[in-house]
């Protein structure tokens, strides 16, 4: 059985196998994002910019679903194959199916019902409003795609398929640019072509993923198990942790949204917009390396090989260090010019106040890989306690904090340096539980 590998190969040969391939992926993934930002910053304009992210708020609730349920059910599939339990593997991924669909469904009926409540709540002004509310309602008809997709690729993920995965990102990301080339360059469609392409950009990456699933050629059937009120339980409890850390995200930029708002305006939220999306390629690499360790260290425990799992969390530990450093370098150096493929057809002022805010920014990725190889090692071992208190120390607690005093003190310097201060407090809370952690294990 094609799983067996994950118990018996090399570390270093499974973490090259699953980490680069699921970096891979999720930059991909992340590269969606860029794709809008490309198009919808140079052929529409910085406000329909500023909109698209008034909007990345409900994004990140339907992300966060994903992300609970997706890891959530990697996580027990994983412990479950580990130790041979295949009819339990089974009743946890219909369980996640189930709870994907309805889920998705219900968010896609309130993002299409009620666009304009929603759009006043996340922040938009008069002037944004009319783009804000399109591309919500265009986008909440993709939502279930988007759903059943980002869990049928963490299921693939811990069945031995991290490359198949990865090139139905490849294959979305490459449909998604066509689309947005087709709509917004050739038809002038606006926010709304940005919305049809990123739904259907996602639309035949879930045709992809569930491929396998409907050939009947891989260990886990979708026409077998059964849903589970204990199957639920368990992947909401092992994939809130991880489902956090999204909330977040959203609500980090929900709360930036309205601060610079208030601060600067519309032109301040484009900024932001921009340099959201580098944030999102760093996170998304970080992420990346672990989910992909994610599925070794899982397997693993489940079969109490408890030196492998030592080795993975080590071997992740020093590659997230490595990559945040060289990330924080790249922006150090090459902010002006990387801001510029969002915000290069938009004033000069606009330009200088994103690039001094990405130089700022970027001191998070010093740390910020760090913390997400701590949450999601919890994560993959049955502990989301203890990664729910790493994602909402760094995602609520001090972003919160910080976003009221900071700006106060330090003017709109204090804005960026929110997250930088964010993810330094929370490295000292994810060391004092890894080390409590593997203090107990050493017993």
């Amino acid at each position: 059985m094609g799983e067996s590998i994950l118990g018996k190969e090399k570390i270093m040969t499974l973490f090259l196998k699953y980490s680069i391939p699921t970096i891979s992926g999720m930059l991909f993934l992340g590269l969606n994002t860029i794709v809008d930002g490309f198009f919808v910053g140079n052929y529409i304009g910085a406000d329909a910019l500023a909109s698209v992210n008034i909007v990345m708020p409900f994004s990140s609730v339907m992300l966060a679903v994903g992300v609970i349920i997706g890891i959530g059910t990697q996580s027990h599939i994983g412990q479950m194959l580990g130790q041979g339990n295949i009819k339990e593997a089974n009743d946890t991924f219909k369980t996640a199916l189930i709870l994907i669909v309805g889920v998705s469904l219900l968010l896609s009926i309130i993002a299409i019902g009620a666009t304009t409540q929603i759009a006043l709540f996340l922040g938009a002004n008069e002037q944004l409003m009319p783009m804000v509310t399109t591309y919500i309602s265009y986008i909440g008809l993709f939502l279930p795609f988007f759903g059943v997709m980002f869990v049928l690729d963490y299921v693939l993920k811990v069945m031995g398929k991290p490359t198949y995965a990865m090139v139905i990102l490849v294959i979305s990301v490459t449909s998604h640019m066509l689309f947005n080339y087709l709509f917004i360059v050739q038809l002038a469609l606006g926010v709304k072509g940005a919305a049809l392409a990123t739904g259907l950009g996602y639309s035949i990456a879930f045709l992809l993923a569930i491929f396998p699933f409907i050939t009947g050629k891989t260990t886990l059937k979708l026409c077998k198990g059964s849903f589970k009120k204990t199957s639920a339980a368990t992947i909401i409890y092992n994939g809130s942790a991880e489902g956090l850390s999204e909330i977040g995200t959203g609500v980090t930029t929900f709360l930036f949204n309205i601060v610079l708002m208030r601060y600067v305006g519309e032109l301040g939220v484009a900024a932001f917009t921009a340099i959201s999306y580098l944030s999102f390629i760093g996170n998304n690499i970080l992420i990346g390396l672990s989910d992909g360790v994610g599925a070794i260290i899982s397997y693993n425990y489940g079969s109490g090989k408890m030196e492998r799992v030592k080795k993975a969390i080590k071997l992740a530990t020093l590659s997230a260090l490595t990559i945040g450093v060289g990330f924080f370098a790249v922006i150090s150096i090459l902010a002006r010019e990387i801001i510029a493929i969002f915000l290069g057809g938009n004033s000069e002022h606009i330009l200088n106040f994103a690039v001094v805010g990405a130089q700022l920014y970027a001191f998070a990725f010093l740390v910020s890989g760090l913390n997400i190889v701590a949450s999601g090692y919890f994560t993959a071992i049955s502990k989301p306690k203890s990664a729910a208190l790493i994602a909402l120390s760094k995602g609520i607690l001090w972003i919160g904090a910080g976003i009221l005093i900071l700006p106060a003190l330090f003017g709109i310097k204090g804005i960026w340096l929110t997250v930088p201060i964010a993810e330094m407090m929370t490295l000292l809370l994810s060391i004092a539980l890894m080390y409590k952690h593997f203090k107990y294990l050493r017993r």
